[in-house]
Parts: structure tokens; C-alpha cells; sequence
């Protein structure tokens, strides 16, 4: 990606989607998307802390009111994990009797009615995607530079186990400067609104902590999840960890131990 950008793409990219053209997690980002992302490889800190197996940190959820779900959006490893957890989470919530939500970063606030529609099977799949990019052209459920299966496959997911779905902002995007505002009362009301149901958050991991701040903000009960680990983190992990593990990070942030491998 060249270094240099005229002022319009800038401001194109910080309206934009939270794709990886636009956080791209790469090294040549213009600054003030660099600075975003920085911010939150430095708040999620540089120590793992503590080690906890899937199971245990399930019954941790059984006091919060919100799982955040770090994204890296074009990760189908770390894609195929949140599938391994959703499916934990959604048997136990079921046999609790307790509610589940899936707030999704990848559907819009127009696209809710269509969302509904598919979940009540009155429309299949390549109809709602129709739909979608009709609206936006970007539709992740689409979009190559992401990982469009996933997000076709979270929508498959929640309608088989009857799940709800709603979504955490307009789309266009809002600017980056008032999205993360905008994200965090849409979760604050979602809690509101499904009282006693857990709200399982799907959005880009940037956005969790740092400047983005939605944890921080919403300052609700809440186990964070974290998508991609920084490559401060991966140097602390020098062996393979078993699957199955979660360690949490000296800034409150769980990672999967498959995606702490020491970085190359």
C-alpha cells in the first residue's frame, strides 16, 4: 500500500468500514488509523497473566452481560475458533434457559428487517445477500478482501439455534471519530432491551479497547475476547500451548492459546 494518500482517501478510509483496507494490519497505515490501531496493541498489554480452559472461562460468562468478541476480519483461523465458542456458549446459554443475542459489526441497522426475514427462513441466503449489496456495495457478507463464509456463516449459525441478531451501526459508516460512541449505546440499549440474555459483541478487535474503547465505554459485566494477538504477546508464548486454552493478557484480554504462536 503506498505510504502517500491524498487527503480524500484519508477521509474516505476513516469513514469507512473497519475492513482491512481500511485498519489493513499491516505497517504503511495512514496515521491516524496507525495511531488507532497502536493504542490498542498497547492497552491490551505485553504479559499473559493468567491460563483458563474453554469450559471454565464458559462459567465465567454466567456473570457478565456482554462476551466482546474481538475480530480480525479476514482470519479464518481465528473465525473457525469464535465457531468452536459460539456453539459452547449457545449449548449453555440453552440449557440455562438464558437468552442469546449476536451483535454483528457485518450487517447494518437497514439490514436488520432482511436479517430477521432469513432467520425466519422466509428468505434464504443468496436473496439477503442480494439484498445487502443492494444497500452497500461492501456488504461483508461479499466482500473478498474479508472473510465473507464467516459472516454468512454467523447468520446461518444464529438461525439454526435460534438466535437473535441485530446490528451495531448505520451503514455507509459513520465517521471513525463518532462510530465507537454510536457502537457503544447501541450495546448499552441491546443489554437494556434483552434483560437477564447474554450479548455477544462481533466486531473488529481495534475497536475494544484504546482509543475505541467500546469495554471501557459501555463499562458493563463482560468477559473481552481478543481477535489476532500482537506480536508483543506472541514473543511471551516460546512453546505451543494445548488447544482448548485461553490466556488473558496483563490488559484484560483473553486470546486463543492456537493464535499465540511466537511470531516469525
Amino acid at each position: 500500500m503506498p505510504t502517500r494518500r491524498a487527503p480524500a482517501i484519508v477521509l474516505s478510509l476513516l469513514a469507512g468500514a473497519c475492513t482491512p483496507a481500511a485498519f489493513g494490519w499491516n505497517d504503511q497505515l495512514p496515521s491516524p488509523l496507525q495511531r488507532y490501531r497502536d493504542a490498542f496493541t498497547e492497552a491490551v498489554g505485553t504479559e499473559l497473566v493468567e491460563t483458563t480452559t474453554r469450559d471454565e472461562l464458559l462459567g465465567r460468562l454466567d456473570a457478565a452481560a456482554v462476551l466482546w468478541l474481538g475480530d480480525h476480519h479476514a482470519s479464518s483461523a481465528l473465525h473457525g475458533l469464535h465457531f468452536d465458542l459460539l456453539d459452547a456458549v449457545a449449548a449453555r446459554c440453552a440449557a440455562r434457559g438464558r437468552g442469546l443475542v449476536l451483535a454483528l459489526e457485518a450487517v447494518g441497522d437497514a439490514d436488520e428487517a432482511d436479517v430477521a426475514a432469513f432467520l425466519g427462513s422466509t428468505i434464504e441466503l443468496p436473496e439477503l445477500r442480494r439484498r445487502m449489496r443492494s444497500r452497500w456495495s461492501g456488504s461483508w457478507l461479499d466482500d473478498p478482501a474479508l472473510d465473507p463464509w464467516y459472516y454468512r456463516a454467523l447468520l446461518a449459525f444464529a438461525r439454526r439455534v435460534g438466535v437473535a441478531v441485530r446490528a451495531l451501526e448505520p451503514v455507509p459508516r459513520l465517521p471513525l471519530a463518532v462510530r465507537d460512541p454510536a457502537i457503544a449505546a447501541r450495546v448499552l440499549e441491546l443489554v437494556a432491551s434483552h434483560r437477564g440474555s447474554l450479548v455477544v459483541v462481533v466486531v473488529g478487535q481495534a475497536h475494544l479497547l484504546g482509543e475505541g474503547d467500546l469495554v471501557g465505554r459501555t463499562a458493563l459485566p463482560a468477559l473481552v475476547v481478543g481477535g489476532e494477538p500482537p506480536a508483543a504477546l506472541r514473543r511471551r508464548s516460546s512453546a505451543p500451548r494445548p488447544r482448548g486454552q485461553l490466556h488473558r493478557s496483563d490488559g484484560g484480554v483473553w486470546w486463543f492459546a492456537e493464535l499465540l504462536a511466537p511470531a516469525e
